[in-house]
């Protein structure tokens, strides 16, 4: 035989706050702080590019300035330049002059028969004086282009001069220009990898400050979820606060019942006793023993008073103590295996507790156990640890257990297509293959596995964990 207690009712306070469905928010500010340190790091790389930036926009600025100082000397070298070719042109004009004059006087010694035309000039002076004042003009006509050719000789060798500086200006200047040029252009490609690489960072800061109120967003939609869950879980505990108030308040007006049906019987054996007492001394004057009768007296009292003591025990949820330890005692012990005092309404089916209090209905709900929301395949019905669970239908257990989920279980088959499934029993009472009829005590209301609470999952399907419906019309919950 199966004797079952009942203890306090266990709060959902811890389960509530151990929830998983609370650490979802934890779960995006963390998302959250790591993508700050992300755009921080970004922000820190922008701004040392963009100091890198301004380096090289500086040196640029430097080198600008350099070539425009390379730039204003070239002109002035071109300046100089152009005069050294007007220069090397008016020696060119005077050089090609005197080669036409050198030519012209050629052709006219060839023309008065070279050497010897002077010669017969001076030979041919009338006095002395002629011929030596011809032989001084002759000298001075040979000294003058000795002269001439000499000058010549000069000014081709400036010219050659002028040409060779003039060429080598020209060269320094492109290439310290050229120089500079390719200085400028590789700062120049510098600055525009600079402001690629400044760009591509500030994308990827936007980027990461996009995902950023990605996650805000969806922490706010956590919260919101996590605040309409812990609405639904503080609306479902106080149900089955409120439930099991009410159950405790019917238990105590059980118990004051019965030991008030326990004093009534007590009194009526004792003025049973005291009226035999009363009737003996009358028809005996004299003190005699205690006869026959006066037992069978008290103890036809004891037998009357007894079925209402029964009767009105078979009606509570759970035992209660009675004055009359002994008398109640052995009626609970009697009751505990038979089936309860429970009706079955026109479905053919019964309640499995003695009074139903639903806390959670069939369909969806939010999770107790965890974030979002979930299908629920039964109802939920609260009581205290250790209230008396009973076959909702007379039938056959084809399944007992322990699941991770419903904790303790048993599964019994109707044999009209239907099973009842009993979770997150204290005890079970039953056993795999054991007939049992309609209100027969199956195990104890509790809450092994997965749940938050003490209560009885109570399901109907067309299969062994499957096909579930709602069996709230079948047991007029």
């Amino acid at each position: 035989m199966i004797k079952l207690k009942k203890v306090a009712s266990i709060t959902l306070l811890a389960a509530l706050l151990a929830s998983p469905a609370l650490a979802v928010a934890d779960e995006f500010d963390a998302k959250i702080q790591k993508q700050d340190q992300k755009i921080e790091a970004l922000e820190n790389d922008q701004k040392n590019a963009e100091k890198k930036l301004a380096e090289i926009q500086t040196r640029i600025g430097q080198i600008e300035q350099e070539i425009d100082e390379v730039l204003a000397s070239k002109l002035e070298e071109e300046k100089r330049l152009n005069e050294l070719n007007a220069e090397i042109a008016d020696l060119k004009e005077v050089i090609a002059q005197r080669d036409e004059k050198l030519k012209e006087q050629a052709r006219n010694v060839q023309e008065n028969h070279n050497t010897d035309g002077f010669l017969s000039a001076i030979l041919s002076s009338e006095s002395i004086n002629e011929a030596f004042s011809r032989a001084m003009a002759l000298n001075t006509i040979v000294d003058a282009n000795n002269e001439i050719l000499q000058e010549q000789q000069k000014d081709k060798e400036r010219l050659e001069e002028l040409s060779i500086e003039s060429e080598e200006r020209l060269r320094v200047i492109e290439e310290k220009s050229a120089e500079l040029h390719e200085k400028q252009q590789e700062l120049v490609e510098a600055q525009l990898d600079q402001e690629v690489a400044i760009q591509e960072i500030q994308v990827s800061v936007a980027t990461e400050k996009k995902q950023k109120e990605k996650f805000v967003k969806q922490k706010e939609e956590a919260e919101r979820k996590r605040q309409e869950q812990l609405k639904a879980l503080a609306e479902q505990r106080a149900r089955e606060e409120a439930a099991r108030k009410k159950i405790q308040e019917e238990e105590a007006r059980a118990a004051a019942e019965a030991q008030r049906l326990a004093q009534e019987q007590a009194a009526a054996q004792q003025q049973a006793q005291a009226e035999a007492a009363k009737e003996s001394v009358a028809q005996a004057p004299t003190p005699q023993p205690a006869t026959p009768s006066s037992t069978k007296v008290d103890r036809a009292s004891l037998e009357v008073a007894a079925p209402a003591v029964e009767t009105k025990v078979e009606r509570q949820e759970t035992p209660a103590e009675p004055v009359a330890e002994t008398v109640v005692e052995e009626v609970v012990e009697e009751k505990v295996d038979t089936p309860a005092a429970s009706t079955s309404n026109s479905s053919g089916w019964a309640s499995p507790v003695s009074s139903i209090s639903v806390s959670s209905p069939f369909g969806m709900r939010a999770n107790p156990t965890g974030p979002g929301t979930e299908f629920h395949n039964g109802i939920d019905l609260v009581g205290s640890s250790g209230t008396p669970i009973y076959a909702a239908k007379s039938g056959t257990v084809v399944q007992t257990g322990f699941d991770p989920s419903g904790g303790n279980y048993v599964i019994i088959d109707h044999g009209d297509g239907y099973f009842s499934h009993y979770l997150h029993l204290s005890s079970i009472g039953v056993a795999n293959g054991q007939s049992v009829s309609q209100g027969a005590t199956v195990g104890g209301m509790g809450t092994t596995g997965n749940s938050t609470g003490v209560h009885l999952h109570f399901g109907i399907g067309t299969g062994v964990w499957s096909g579930f419906v709602n069996p709230a019309p079948f047991i007029g919950a």
